[in-house]
């Protein structure tokens, strides 16, 4: 097979180059844009480099098929039919069909990108090399071409350098996480009563400790602990280490009468913590018997834990079904086991309910903070901070 690589100024241009040095029959192996210099690549030179390849043998028969009639036969049109018929079929163990099945892929991939072009085609180059930038960090593209705009819209004739327009980038999908609500008391005396919800493996537990022992000993409040996650002894007996260390009741129940009375029992607190078993929402019993405890606590605050090691598509899936119980807020676990915050821009954005906290890793009470807007905008864009990181 003959490869070789055409770089050009768009898209359009490179291919025609292919296409004329290589012929109609090349194949798109690879396209790329390169990019020098600047905040992101942004005020420089952007080029497009396409791959091509084709087969000598498709050339040969290529030029031969030229000295004969383009008008097409019953023949032709047969093969034609039985080739897209043949692209329609799973991919089997054969050699040919797996081939085509990746053709098949790479022009899918190709009809992406030219759609692309399309829609930032009339956008000045800078803002089309920061929506690039927002899609290879796995920004859907509505979101994308939503904060492009946004963009375009505070744009002025005075904000002709990169660090200026680095500056409204960020403050731009600052905003996308504005809906900030960490855990508050209000001058009410009765015990405010928050339940911690989430799948399996999210590290609800490790959360709730480091929230018990942050409001104890920084901000001085009166916490209880009740944990309904029976299912795992290593659970309970975790947070009761948690408590004992640091000096907070607890009780472990098992039922939704057992639950009445420890919150009765608690009433004069000032927090009242509930972790309840990670379960699978897609499990009908699972959730009505979490049902059943949630009508008993009838919690202040409902937060979900969610971790975003999870996929986008997933962690609306959780979120949706954990939302027919009532969901208040959210927290997002792990993130110190991710460098994909684009992926979490998309499930800020679709969920859209407030964020209390993050979480950066396994130390208690370390490692939890409230969600910064702009921290959060140069982790999405992945540019090193210049400001310090924000307390707990």
């Amino acid at each position: 097979m003959k490869i070789k690589k055409f770089v050009a100024d768009d898209f359009q241009t490179a291919i025609m180059q292919a296409k004329r040095e290589m012929g109609s029959e090349a194949i798109i192996l690879y396209t790329k844009k390169v990019k020098k210099g600047g905040f992101l690549g942004l005020f420089s030179s952007t080029k497009v480099e396409v791959t091509v390849g084709i087969d000598d043998d498709v050339k040969i028969e290529r030029d031969n098929l030229s000295n004969k009639s383009n008008s097409p036969s019953a023949k032709d049109n047969k093969i034609s039919d039985e080739f897209k018929n043949l692209l329609n079929q799973p991919p089997k163990d054969n050699e040919i069909v797996s081939e085509l099945h990746k053709m098949k892929d790479i022009m899918s991939d190709v009809k992406s990108k030219m759609y692309d072009l399309e829609v930032i085609k009339g956008l000045s180059e800078p803002l089309q090399n920061f929506y690039n930038s927002l899609i290879e960090e796995n920004v859907d593209k509505e979101i994308a071409l939503e904060i492009i705009n946004n963009i375009q819209l505070r744009l002025s004739n005075e904000t002709n350098n990169d660090i200026e327009f680095e500056e409204l980038c960020l403050n731009t999908i600052k905003e996308y996480l504005r809906n900030i609500r960490p855990i508050e008391l209000t001058e009410n005396s009765k015990a405010k009563v928050i339940v911690f919800v989430g799948p399996t493996g999210v590290g609800k537990t490790t959360t709730i400790a480091k929230l018990a022992a942050n409001s104890t000993f920084i901000e001085g409040k009166d916490v209880a602990l009740i944990t309904l996650d029976t299912y795992r002894i290593s659970a309970a007996e975790q947070l009761k280490t948690f408590a004992e260390i640091i000096d907070i009741p607890i009780r472990v129940i098992f039922n939704p009468k057992d639950l009445h009375d420890s919150l009765q029992y608690f009433n004069d607190k000032d927090l009242i913590f509930i972790d309840t078993a990670g379960r699978s929402p897609y499990k009908l019993e699972h959730m009505n018997e979490l049902k059943e405890f949630m009508e008993v606590a009838k919690p202040d605050e409902s937060i979900l834990v969610l971790s975003v090691t999870t996929s986008s598509t997933e962690l609306i899936n959780i979120y949706e079904k954990f939302n027919e119980l009532g969901v208040d807020k959210l927290i997002f676990t792990k993130l110190d086991e991710t460098q994909n915050y684009g992926h979490l821009l998309n499930v800020i954005y679709e969920i859209n309910k407030p964020v209390a906290y993050f979480t950066t890793g396994q130390n208690v009470p370390d490692d939890i903070e409230v969600p910064d807007g702009l921290r959060f905008a140069n982790k999405v864009i992945r540019k090193e901070e210049s400001h310090e990181r924000p307390s707990r």
